[in-house]
């Protein structure tokens, strides 16, 4: 069953797709065909593998709480909503930044970086793996038995949109920190809400790039409060991908569903 937040998050994707794609943000560089379905087929098996964890959450929640079923639906629907949203906000926030921060937990996250674009159909792209791991769907299942399903959904619609936002490969935002005023604005709203800019230097390589910070999902404030925020001023990196260029030039299917299917040597590669 699809919910209108659900529904709402594909249609504002396709939108920025289409905005992609008419801009001409997807002719700025030659993409083979196997990332261009790396790209699809992860955001195609995100809502199914998303959906079985939040079922096994909600299973857990009744195995192990069984006299708490629904405890929480008397709650304030703002004090519910902040219940599930920061939780798996922050949660986030520190698994992005582990999985940069040690190798054994990089295999799950690279995927997303692998690619050496930026645009708008790579903000749901992973190793399926990732889907599995990562707390915000655990916590989402949970707060669902617990009785917070309509913050539940409007949380997922909130993070969703916000991810597409945050991929589009438009860098029209930059104009915001030429202006004394716009500037100083975007200046106060990062140091609360991850931006596009900021993302992007996430993303990057070279000058003006923060491959190791920038780490947020939707509040930058994580970023701020535990010492990984770099802020650029909407400056562009020098390229996107990952050091590793063996890795980015792996089969679509290696992207997918590692540790599956094993790494392959690459020719012309170290």
């Amino acid at each position: 069953m699809q919910y209108p937040q659900e529904v709402l998050v594909i249609v504002v994707f396709i939108v920025f797709l289409a905005w992609d794609f008419f801009t001409g943000v997807n002719r700025r560089s030659t993409r083979s065909a196997g990332e261009w379905l790396v790209d699809g087929l992860s955001t195609m098996q995100l809502p199914p593998i998303k959906a079985a964890v939040m079922a096994l959450a909600f299973a857990l929640g009744a195995a192990l709480l069984p006299a708490y079923h629904n405890s929480l639906q008397a709650l304030p629907f703002w004090l519910g909503f902040l219940l599930v949203f920061l939780p798996d906000d922050l949660s986030h926030y520190w698994l992005h930044r582990l999985a940069h921060e040690h190798p054994w937990l990089w295999g799950f996250h690279r995927t997303h970086h692998t690619p050496g674009v930026y645009q708008t159909s790579i903000a749901f792209r992973e190793n399926w793996l990732w889907f599995w791991i990562m707390p915000g769907f655990w916590w989402m299942g949970l707060m669902v038995y617990l009785g917070l399903l309509e913050q539940v959904l409007l949380s997922t619609a909130i993070i969703g949109i916000h991810n597409v936002w945050l991929h589009t490969g438009s860098t029209a935002d930059r104009r915001l920190y030429d202006h004394p005023f716009t500037r100083k604005l975007m200046h106060y709203l990062e140091h609360l809400i991850n931006t596009p800019a900021l993302h992007r230097a996430h993303h990057g390589l070279g000058g003006s790039a923060v491959p190791m910070g920038n780490y947020a999902q939707t509040l930058f404030i994580w970023d701020v409060l535990f010492g990984s925020a770099t802020f650029t001023q909407g400056a562009l990196p020098e390229a996107y991908g990952t050091l590793n260029e063996r890795s980015m030039k792996q089969a679509w299917y290696y992207h997918l569903w590692w540790p599956l299917f094993k790494e392959k040597p690459v020719v012309g590669s170290d």
